[in-house]
């Protein structure tokens, strides 16, 4: 029997006729009354625009999926191959080595705009993986021919609508192989060739970036965060200076650029996002080492100031600055600036942190071979400890190994021997069939970029062994990490920004884990808010809690039923994919900007339930580590039943206003023409 209202459901919020026969529904049923129910569906909206704008918006909802079966924790840890996300373990002795032991990074966002999201993956073995959602969380990875692309050791796979068209592209940064845009055309990669995009001359990698729009012209800047070599060198040289690509018109080829004053660091974290809340967009950059982070405003028209220590408006930042989220995480209205670093010696570290013994690090790999690698591996890491006590003896295991390892492993030596005895020339005794190695130790040796004097006494002063969480007091910025529960995060990568259990407050999520030589590995931490901005961590009652060493993210809603999952970019092991069990369905919204650039990027949304509680959301891409999230804001309403009005800031300025009801159990696509 045809469940008539189930189907009203659907098409009463604007559902599109393929979900429902993705769901199941009997084809002939679907279109009858899809044509029935659609066409009387003009006059039987439950919502208004009451804003100036009303002519040019347009409103669409569609249900979400039934909520996934509830589960004994908030999350089920399920290895991503189950569910088609089949991107093999990929790990061997040169990755023993920054950035390549740093994870790749993984994008979510609707490829081919069926209404799933699909996911994007770089790598250094093969390029780029690209995986296509049919609809119900199960995917299939795409048969694209990247040609040169896919010999390429790649970072960052990025999907964002370059050129305006409506199809995500891919933004792509390669180690010592440049900047890229591939072009999605219809829905498909590979029809077009990859379009180099200038970058430093001598630029090493792009490790991670930030893409909006500052200066308001209605398409998508990205800004660059480039590094080097790591922490043998701590400061680089203007290889590493960060810069702005500036889109024009629909092409991104990097002869439009605006490098960023200051002293060039190892960036690791950069994020466009409207920190003081003056409608704006500002530039968060989070660098490694003894260069400090740099917090420039925007002026709205592509020009920056960096905020100095003299302003006396941030106290300190981080040291290792691995990620940067803005967000309101109190509940105030008001935004904070959560800073992630290696955060776990303070007194309450032992309290909050949670480790296993690395002897156990492969124990829950499910599949024989993956688990076989991981082992092999981690056999190798308790010999080669990445220069940090090197040890000539293990020349002698390099003969032990065969094939590729035996080759990487002696490579590694001499450019091991270079280092240790500051000689340049060794690294010239490393084969030319080890580009990789031979790069590490020729950028060892590279001149280094003395600060000014001007320049260290305009530097932000910063901490160690704890996280940053900077709160607005009036006047200038405070603090509060430790406070809030935030200051502990262990070796912090990725950190996310959600309302993971759909309660009507945001929750934080931090990647965790190191490579480099130790007896245990962390666990990635999860950290519930209580509703007042107090934070606890909750990791295994949660289900978030995974040893492997994680750097990248993405948090999206791979079986689109109304709550947020993870997707993990694990080191030395395969990706793992943390579905949400909540049975409680968000109010969910996607933008469509025809004036703007057309993911609405940068845009400010806004809403308020019947018991007058206001939450908001930043539309953002970037601000972890190589972590970029799809396009969607997703608000739970804990007892609430209902939006009352939503309130879109759009990146220029103009304002949306929507009065409700808008309902839990929906996506609202809100389309500005």
């Amino acid at each position: 029997m045809v469940d008539f209202a189930r189907f009203s459901h659907y098409f009463r919020c604007g559902g599109r006729i393929s979900t429902l026969l993705k769901r199941g529904f009997p084809s002939g049923s679907v279109l009858l009354f899809g044509a029935l129910t659609c066409a009387a569906q003009a006059d039987d909206m439950p919502w208004a625009v009451t804003s100036p704008d009303a002519d040019g918006i347009s409103i669409q909802a569609t249900a979400f999926a039934p909520s996934s079966p509830a589960g004994e924790t908030g999350f089920t840890r399920i290895e991503a191959w189950e569910t088609g996300i089949d991107k093999p373990l990929e790990f061997s002795l040169r990755d023993m080595w920054p950035p390549f032991w740093e994870g790749r990074a993984v994008s979510s966002a609707d490829i081919d705009r069926d209404g799933d999201l699909d996911v994007a993956i770089a790598s250094t073995e093969a390029g780029i993986y690209l995986f296509e959602n049919d609809g119900t969380g199960q995917f299939t990875r795409t048969d694209t021919d990247f040609g040169d692309l896919a010999k390429m050791p790649m970072f960052n796979a990025v999907l964002a609508d370059i050129d305006n068209d409506g199809w995500p592209d891919l933004f792509l940064t390669s180690y010592r192989h440049g900047n890229y845009v591939l072009r999605n055309v219809d829905g498909k990669f590979g029809t077009e060739p990859p379009l180099p995009v200038a970058n430093r001359e001598n630029a090493v990698l792009t490790m991670t970036m930030a893409i909006s729009d500052p200066d308001r012209d209605g398409d998508l800047d990205i800004a660059l965060g480039n590094w080097t070599a790591g922490w043998y060198r701590r400061i680089p040289g203007e290889e590493s200076r960060n810069r702005i690509i500036w889109n024009e018109n629909g092409e991104l080829t990097g002869e439009t650029f605006t490098d960023l004053p200051g002293i060039p660091g190892e960036t690791l974290s950069v994020l466009f996002s409207d920190m003081n809340d003056d409608g704006l967009t500002d530039l968060l950059i989070g660098n490694d080492f003894d260069v400090p982070d740099y917090f420039y405003l925007g002026d709205g028209k592509g020009g920056f100031k960096a905020i100095t220590y003299d302003d006396e408006i941030i106290p300190h930042t981080t040291t290792t600055t691995m990620a940067i989220k803005v967000g309101d995480l109190t509940g105030d209205g008001q935004n904070e600036i959560y800073l992630a670093q290696i955060a776990g010696r303070s007194r309450q570290a032992s309290k909050i942190l949670k480790m296993q013994d690395q002897q156990k690090y492969c124990d829950g790999i499910k599949r024989d071979a993956d688990r076989a690698l991981c082992e092999k591996n981690m056999e190798i890491k308790r010999w080669y400890r990445s220069g940090n006590q090197f040890d000539p003896d293990y020349a002698e295991k390099c003969t032990e190994l065969t094939g590729r390892y035996q080759a990487e492993c002696k490579a590694m030596l001499i450019k091991d021997l270079a280092i240790q005895k500051d000689d340049e020339t060794i690294c010239g005794l490393i084969p030319a069939n080890q580009p990789v190695p031979r790069s590490f130790c020729d950028l060892h040796f590279k001149e280094t970029r003395r600060p000014t004097p001007d320049e260290i006494d305009a530097s932000l002063q910063q901490i160690l062994h704890q996280n940053v969480m900077l709160e607005w007091n009036g006047t200038a910025y405070e603090d509060t990490a430790e406070e809030r529960g935030l200051d502990i995060g262990g070796w912090s990568w990725d950190t996310k920004f959600e309302d993971f259990d759909n309660d009507g407050d945001q929750d934080v999520f931090i990647a965790n884990g190191t490579w480099v030589p130790n007896e245990n590995s962390p666990s990635n931490l999860y950290f519930e808010n209580d509703g007042t901005g107090h934070f606890t961590e909750a990791s295994g009652p949660s289900g978030l809690e995974d040893y492997l060493m994680t750097a990248g993210a993405t948090s999206f809603d791979f079986d689109n039923d109304g709550d947020q999952d993870l997707l993990t970019h694990t080191v030395n092991g395969p990706l793992q994919l943390f579905r949400n069990n909540a049975q409680q369905q968000a109010v969910g919204f996607t933008l469509r900007d025809f004036v703007g650039n057309r993911d609405g990027i940068g845009a400010k949304i806004t809403v308020t339930d019947e018991n007058g509680r206001t939450r908001s959301r930043e539309i953002q891409l970037g601000g972890g580590f190589m972590s970029f999230d799809a396009p969607r804001a997703y608000f739970g309403l804990g007892d609430a039943t209902e939006v009352t009005e939503a309130r879109i800031r759009w990146i220029d300025g103009a304002e949306t206003v929507i009065s409700g009801p808008l309902l839990p159990g929906s996506l609202y696509t809100i389309e500005r023409r």
